[in-house]
């Protein structure tokens, strides 16, 4: 792992070395600094030297040096402690050595500085510290940098004998919400869908729930100028991502990409149309924080035309019967997922992914919330019978067995039915010799199993066929081009 180099405007931070040993001891012993700490005993090179070992070399510790930017004179160290890597949380520390640095809001940046690096780059999530309750100054600062009290703990005891109030402060990461929108022919209702969801995060902030966030869309090769309208909004925001995909793959294709490009805690897929309620929000992620993996709206009484909700029945239906999904479970295009969860169905690279499969594959504990569907504004559903057919299809072939075995029962069955047929025109024509041996039922027999084999040759062929396909690699997506990748 190379050096790590901090840079703010008016300092940097750079790891602490065996070489600063002589400013450490310095600065610690430096009445000022002294009497801030609760271990105030004389600090020497030997036990400085004791702390790397035992700490820096162990990584329970990671402590680096406050440098002016102008000269890169060193004037102070800041450190997280005890880092405990389980909880993801470790103690915040800093001290200003020299006295003149005091006062240039030196600390406030580097705590800035430092707590990013240890949220971003250490894979922390809780930063703690303790300060004494006289100590304004750091106080204003550690408050500026982000850090709220939780309590007070009263008469600690210094290592001088000295009894004395203090702070006890934390800071959690915010977590950071990523939005996957596929869009498609969404020229008109895409930059409302994108003003909703920043109005909506706002609003949440000024109620006291603060999340960061991204966005990430996906053009699945629309027709029309929604690639133009992402490259415009993301030109304006650079938490917006534009995703391009080389030709139309589908809506579950699309998800697919935009699972590749996210770096949030919690992922929420919603539609392009306006139709899905983005205000809302904050439902499905109370719920992830009640402890569900995945969340799906639930829509009491949908506005999709007659068609569409048909659609939405049988793919219903199908997923239950086939998939094994619970009975009581509604799922929609409107949905919110555990990062971890997002992680396990990227590891599907097959041609015909089916988002509702991979999420029912990785866990149970899934719930529903329920919000208020909307109207259509413009346009109509991408959704044609052939897509839908397409949807169902891709469904139960790729993840599951279920119709082969149905198949296979079904072919019994015309079996016995058969043979039972068999038996009973021995019998009539042996009762009754004068009974005509008619063509037509002849025929009507011929064409019924005929057709049911073909049916199940094609189906047989179906799953051959992806196999096939998927054996050759073929790709879920491909991308043309992305915008503000580099921003994350």
């Amino acid at each position: 792992m190379g050096i790590v180099r901090l840079e703010g405007e008016k300092i940097l931070l750079r790891q602490m070395t065996y070489e600063d040993t002589d400013k450490i001891v310095e600065w610690r012993n430096n009445e000022r600094v002294r009497s801030h700490f609760i271990y105030r005993e004389n600090f020497t090179p030997e036990g400085h030297h004791h702390w790397i070992e035992s700490m820096i070399h162990t990584g329970k510790a990671v402590q680096f040096i406050i440098c002016e930017k102008c000269g890169i004179r060193p004037v102070g160290s800041v450190y997280f402690r005890d880092i405990d890597r389980v909880k993801k949380e470790a103690e915040y520390g800093i001290f200003l050595g020299e006295d003149d640095a005091a006062g240039k809001g030196y600390g406030t940046e580097a705590a800035k500085l430092a707590v990013e690096y240890a949220f971003s780059q250490m894979g922390l999530k809780r930063l703690v510290l303790r300060v004494f309750t006289d100590n304004e100054a750091a106080i204003r600062s550690y408050e500026t940098a982000g850090f709220v009290r939780e309590a007070v703990l009263e008469n600690v005891e210094c290592s001088d004998g000295e009894r004395k109030d203090m702070f006890f402060m934390s800071m959690e990461k915010e977590k950071r919400i990523s939005f996957v929108i596929p869009c498609y022919r969404s020229e008109i209702t895409l930059p409302k869908v994108v003003k909703e969801i920043k109005e909506t995060l706002h609003r949440m902030k000024e109620q006291g729930k603060s999340y960061d966030y991204e966005i990430i869309l996906v053009n699945d090769c629309s027709p029309d100028d929604t690639f133009a309208v992402i490259q415009r909004l993301c030109g304006e925001d650079k938490k917006i991502k534009g995703v391009n995909l080389a030709r139309n793959f589908g809506q579950h294709a699309a998800l697919m990409a935009g699972f590749h490009q996210v770096n949030g805690d919690v992922v929420v897929c919603l539609d392009d149309d306006g139709q899905t309620p983005a205000d809302e929000v904050d439902k499905l992620l109370e719920e992830i924080d009640n402890g569900s993996d995945v969340v799906y709206a639930k829509y009491e009484h949908k506005k999709h035309s007659a068609f569409r909700n048909f659609g939405s029945w049988v793919n219903e239906e199908m997923a239950r019967i086939m998939l094994g999904k619970p009975r009581e479970l509604y799922v929609s295009s409107y949905f919110a997922a555990k990062r971890f969860v997002v992680e396990e169905m990227k590891k599907y690279t097959n041609a015909y992914p089916y988002v509702i499969g991979l999420v029912l594959r990785t866990t149970k504990r899934i719930s529903n919330v329920s919000v208020c569907h909307r109207e259509r504004e413009i346009g109509s559903s991408g959704y044609t019978f052939g897509k839908l057919l397409g949807l169902w299809f891709n469904g139960f072939t790729a993840f599951s067995v279920k119709p082969l075995r149905m198949a296979t029962a079904v072919g019994c069955m015309c079996s016995v039915c058969g043979f039972l047929y068999g038996i009973y025109t021995v019998i009539k024509k042996l009762v009754n010799p004068n009974v005509p041996m008619g063509f037509s039922s002849l025929m009507a027999a011929i064409v019924f199993m005929g057709g049911m084999m073909m049916m199940m040759l094609g189906l047989v062929g179906e799953y051959i066929g992806r196999m096939y396909i998927s054996m050759n690699n073929s790709p879920q997506f491909v991308i043309r081009e992305t915008i503000n990748e580099e921003e994350w």
